[in-house]
């Protein structure tokens, strides 16, 4: 029994380690370019040659993690795929993810493609998938969106959730194979290019292997999507270096000269994994064209009075227009705690002594809109999903 149980613990914190936080594992790209990399498993398909044309229309390169048995199939569909520049890795022999679990058929899975690049069928990990791999000379390769093209779900709300979490460097996780995703997109490819963002293969994209910081992170992601549900939280622009996340709220406080706690308000929140791999100047930077887009949907609701932030990086607000006002002890402290351990988190430091302590910053409507014009004319805020809903 005890043999039993231990082996079961090895097999939970294997998958834990390195398929659920992917730790080693390459999953996304540096965060400083507008680079993404479009990955499709299971291939290939019958409806390979529909999705090779569609990324040929629109210029894109790709990368096609096949199946053994698939690609033995259909050998032309595999050399269509390296004939117009798309990259092609391994996706095991088969994806009977269940068989896995006894080392010597993972050891055959594993072996009969020589690549590069190793995607575990469903990410799935066993103690022995990453030493199989070092012994194979293959890197694990995983990834930071899902597109979930295998939910029974609208095309266009996947294409919006996907637009909203897409970030510099990030490696998404498609299918070869359903129609749903072709629909997907026809809707996402014209989006992103206009966004800014280059498609491009694995290889070019240069992933990096994941730390134990960079693991946690992505292991985390999933609450912040919850948090962004449960809260209809909306990104204030959709491009690669849009930084705030916004939520509509009654402001909390402290009293500020004439905007008592209870208006409408718009909280801010950074998006630190954009900034993570940029310098400091170039934080400003862009911080200031983000602040056009929290403008732009404060220019569309007439009745938010104000926008404000928590973080050690209040003071440093003044700087870009905003107001700066003490917290009460214990909001301060929490504020001040959780800034630290987002800090170290997302850039791997943590705040000098002289400006741990968080404050708040805000900017009123009538500042903002001054300071930040909309430089287009207001529109509806783009939100993921239906109107009004948070992505799914």
């Amino acid at each position: 029994m005890e043999v039993a149980l231990g082996i079961l613990l090895l097999y939970g914190l294997s998958d834990l380690l390195f398929r659920f936080l992917g730790l080693g594992a390459y999953a996304h790209g540096k965060r400083r370019e507008a680079k993404v990399a479009l990955t499709f498993d299971d291939g290939p398909s019958e409806r390979t040659e529909a999705l090779l044309a569609l990324l040929r229309r629109h210029g894109v390169k790709a990368t096609f993690f096949l199946t053994g048995e698939k690609a033995k199939g259909r050998p032309d569909l595999v050399e269509a795929l390296r004939r117009e520049g798309h990259q092609v890795e391994d996706h095991g022999a088969y994806h009977q993810a269940l068989w896995l679990f006894l080392p010597w058929v993972e050891w055959r899975h594993m072996r009969e493609t020589p690549s590069r690049y190793y995607r575990p069928p469903h990410g799935l990990h066993t103690p022995f998938t990453r030493l199989f791999a070092r012994l194979l000379g293959k890197r694990i390769a995983l990834w930071d969106v899902e597109g979930k093209d295998w939910l029974d779900l609208p095309p266009e709300a996947l294409a919006e959730r996907l637009l909203f979490y897409l970030k510099p460097g990030s490696i998404v996780l498609l299918h070869d194979g359903p129609e749903r995703t072709l629909r997907l997109l026809e809707i996402l490819l014209p989006k992103i290019l206009a966004l800014g963002y280059e498609p491009v293969t694995l290889d070019d994209l240069k992933p990096i292997p994941l730390t134990f910081r960079l693991a946690l992170l992505r292991g985390l992601q999933g609450l912040e999507e919850r948090y962004n549900q449960r809260h209809r939280v909306r990104r204030a622009g959709l491009g690669p270096f849009d930084l705030f996340r916004i939520e509509k709220k009654p402001f909390p406080g402290p009293a500020l000269p004439g905007l008592p706690p209870g208006v409408p308000a718009l909280e801010l929140h950074l998006e630190s994994a954009r900034m993570m791999d940029l310098s400091t100047f170039e934080v400003a930077r862009y911080l200031r064209k983000s602040l056009h887009r929290v403008a732009e949907t404060v220019a569309q609701d007439p009745e938010v009075r104000l926008v404000y932030g928590y973080s050690y990086l209040a003071q440093g607000g003044r700087y870009l227009g905003f107001s700066t006002q003490p917290l009460p002890f214990w909001p301060r402290l929490v504020g001040s705690l959780a800034s630290a351990w987002f800090l170290w988190l997302y850039r791997g430091e943590f705040p000098k002594r002289a400006h741990f302590w968080a404050g708040m910053a805000y900017l009123t409507r009538e500042e903002l809109l001054r300071r930040y014009p909309p430089s287009t004319p207001a529109s509806p805020p783009q939100a993921p999903g239906e109107p009004g809903t948070p992505p799914p």
